[in-house]
């Protein structure tokens, strides 16, 4: 008889010096927010039985399928497959990885969380506290807000006027809380100064600037219609400022320009930042497209007839931040542009940062000496709707511009330079369909070999990438603030078999999972998800912490891996009191059907490597096989 024992090492690992803070930050954060209130800033959430539901933004979703269990602190949406914990559901809405959600969910809890991160250490009320910061912030744009409606004042009348003459009903002035600045130099200074906030926090949130001479602060912006740019937490983080044209009649060429963006500050980047975007979020995903419009008044005309997928740039032009930003939303972007020459060559400076993150990018040029907001007071939200869903694709919209007027039989180095000039821009787009089509085109177009341009098309790729490595340096350190990438969430195979019956017996009794982590070889499992989560059991193991459901949710940071957990924990609490056994006596018989199932692959495994080839040992090994098989399959 052959003696075949089934044992293991377990396996040896090392915790980061940092991972029992990371655990600590996570939990403090998860328990000091309540998952209800954060979805339900977003969704209209309604009771249902010992839970809450939604509709769920990620699907065209006509009753309410997102499931959140305030018990638990989870969301799940059946038909999508998706869910997981407060982490999850803010990493999926605001299209951000897993730091980044921390920091926002910490500031709503008003976490420091420099303290866990090794960040710098701030003071409250400090110029450089971000708390603080946010809080002057809100500050002056309710103050600026409430005093468009204040009848004490002739300016506030004539702000009011103004805005009501650019057609923007007070619907939409309360969407966008727009406000008035007085023309004082001091109010906002003054405001702030009374509530216990200094003038250098004054100015380190963009709201007053330094006096050109001597010390102190004035307000930065002085009679003009006020703009508030939101973050995707719904908190203003800068100020935009418009000229009131009668207001700005009493200071003639010291008027300022006819808008003043905000300064960056440690809340705001124009080039990281869109206006509108915290309103337009959603449109965008259910559409599957965003507009990107040129100014403020723009995007407020364009939500106040109906097209809601809008978002504006701010006194900047598009830059890789916004287009990794807006790729979070949707694959479809809109450039919509003023028809003027100026958006014409914005159009040429932008179509160069979206080849190379396959975007479909499409350009609008209005009619010469049109904006959207013209445009859609004079024609509509139809007409401006229908020349959005025919708007050019921009490699073809820079085609037509190159092929503008040029006379193809008989001027060679124009048609010459055009198909260079095209081919340049095509040689920093990924491979793929869309290049292979382009690239027929331009044969077409220019008469060209398909063959001859592929040539050359190779060349300037070959020529790209020797200066890419020429000049390739070390990417820099991620910050916890950086910008991140659009997240891609791939599936995970759903738990079976033994699998499933395993952590469905520890999530019911957790005090089984320490023996579980000693006995269980991650290789008698049979799937990555398996596997993973039984890494994560072993990981709140090493660390001593509790082996239950609530840890495994702080522990993982795998969403799909989170995911089947939320899964498997809705299960058990499904089957919760229908079973007749104990998960004892489940767990005990589920590692002697492991045992079994090991020791039958073992002993075939050796009779396989002794066996010949003659007939009688293939007859054997069948036999083997099947008992093999048997056991695999025995009866739950």
């Amino acid at each position: 008889m052959l003696a075949i024992s089934v044992s293991r090492s377990p396996p040896t690992r090392k915790i980061r010096l940092s991972s029992i803070l990371d655990f600590d930050l996570k939990e403090r954060v998860r328990s000091s927010v309540d998952i209800l209130d954060v979805i339900s800033a977003t969704l209209e959430v309604q009771p249902q039985g010992r839970n809450f539901v939604a509709r769920c933004p990620w699907h065209n979703d006509r009753r309410p399928s997102m499931t959140i269990n305030q018990e638990r602190q989870t969301w799940k949406c059946w038909p999508c497959d998706i869910g997981g914990d407060v982490f999850s559901f803010v990493m999926r809405r605001d299209g951000v990885d897993f730091p980044t959600a921390m920091r926002t969910l910490a500031d709503v809890a008003g976490i420091p969380i420099e303290q866990y991160t090794g960040g710098k250490k701030t003071t409250p009320g400090s110029p450089d506290d971000r708390d603080t910061l946010f809080a002057a912030m809100k500050l002056v744009a309710d103050e600026y807000f409430d005093l468009l409606d204040d009848p004490r004042t002739d300016d506030a009348k004539i702000a009011r006027d103004y805005l009501a003459s650019r057609g923007v009903n007070d619907e939409n002035r309360k969407r966008f809380r727009i406000g008035f600045s007085p023309d004082s130099w001091d109010h906002a200074v003054k405001l702030l100064k009374d509530n216990k906030f200094s003038g250098e926090v004054a100015h380190a949130c963009g709201v007053a600037s330094a006096k050109q001479s001597g010390q102190g602060f004035v307000d930065m912006f002085r009679g003009r219609l006020m703009f508030p740019i939101f973050d995707l937490q719904n908190r203003p983080i800068a100020l935009g400022g418009r000229l009131i044209p009668e207001i700005a009649a009493r200071h003639g060429d010291k008027a300022g320009g006819k808008y003043i963006n905000g300064r960056e500050t440690m809340l705001f980047r124009k080039s990281k930042q869109l206006y509108g975007l915290q309103l337009a979020r959603e449109a965008i995903r259910s559409q599957g497209q965003v507009m990107v419009m040129e100014g403020y008044t723009d995007v407020v005309a364009a939500r106040q007839s109906g097209v809601e997928p809008v978002v504006a740039v701010l006194g900047t032009a598009l830059t890789p931040d916004h287009v990794k930003i807006l790729k979070r939303f949707a694959e479809r972007v809109v450039l919509v542009l003023d028809g003027d020459t100026a958006g014409q060559k914005r159009a040429d400076e932008v179509l160069e940062l979206f080849i190379g993150e396959s975007v479909d990018l499409r350009v609008l040029t209005l009619p010469e000496g049109s904006d959207p907001a013209d445009y859609i007071g004079e024609f509509g939200r139809e007409s401006f709707e229908q020349i959005v869903a025919k708007a050019p694709d921009a490699l073809d919209h820079k085609l037509n511009r190159l092929t503008e007027g040029v006379d193809f039989k008989n001027d060679t180095h124009a048609v010459t330079k055009a198909v260079d000039t095209m081919l340049k821009i095509v040689a920093k787009a990924p491979e793929g369909l869309r290049v292979d089509q382009l690239m027929t085109r331009l044969s077409d177009s220019f008469n060209f070999r398909v063959e001859r341009l592929e040539q050359r098309l190779a060349t300037l790729r070959t020529e790209a990438r020797n200066r890419g490595r020429a000049q390739r340096i070390a990417p820099p350190v991620k910050e916890l603030t950086q910008a991140p990438q659009r997240i891609v969430y791939e599936k995970l195979p759903p738990l079976s078999g033994l699998d499933l019956h395993l952590f469905e017996t520890l999530i019911e009794q957790p005090d089984l999972a320490a023996s579980a982590v000693e006995a269980i070889d991650p290789d008698w499992l049979t799937s990555i998800t398996a596997k993973m989560l039984l890494s994560a059991y072993q990981d709140l193991d090493l660390r001593a912490m509790p082996l239950d459901g609530k840890s495994l949710l702080t522990m993982i940071e795998n969403e799909p891996l989170k995911n089947a957990l939320v899964t498997l924990l809705t299960r058990v609490d499904e089957r919760s009191g229908q079973r007749v056994d104990t998960p004892e006596q489940r767990y005990a018989d589920i590692l002697t059907r492991y045992s079994e199932r090991e020791k039958s692959r073992e002993i075939a495994s050796v009779v396989h490597g002794m066996l010949g080839e003659s007939e009688e040992d293939a007859l054997l090994r069948k036999l083997f096989d099947e008992e093999a098989l048997r056991q695999q399959n025995r009866p739950k």
